[in-house]
């Protein structure tokens, strides 16, 4: 047991919860993520890259092309309201989950 817990910090597990305390998820989102990652990136808000957890959940839909042009609306609608909550553009939170 000694041995395991010695060995977390070499692993790098320590620092990897500790360098990302929030994950970027939908402001509206009131239950626990259901699909979280852990990914190295940089956002536009950022001197350099680090460690960011991401709600896949929240994302997943801009990730594909909508099916029509009501689909379309919905989703982009959808993702005004997400970027102005996040007071954000979603497109490089979108390329890290692409990488």
């Amino acid at each position: 047991m000694r041995l395991a817990l010695a060995l977390l910090p070499v692993l790098g597990v320590c620092s990897l919860s500790t360098a990302a305390t929030e994950c970027i998820q939908s402001p509206e989102r009131t239950l626990a993520c259901p699909h979280q990652i852990y990914r190295l990136g940089q956002l536009d808000t950022m001197e350099k890259p680090a460690i960011l957890c991401i709600c896949v959940a929240d994302f997943k839909e801009f990730l594909s092309e909508p099916t029509d042009r009501d689909e379309a609306h919905k989703q982009k609608l959808k993702r005004l309201r997400l970027e102005y909550a996040l007071g954000q553009k979603i497109e490089p939170i979108l390329q890290v989950l692409k990488n």
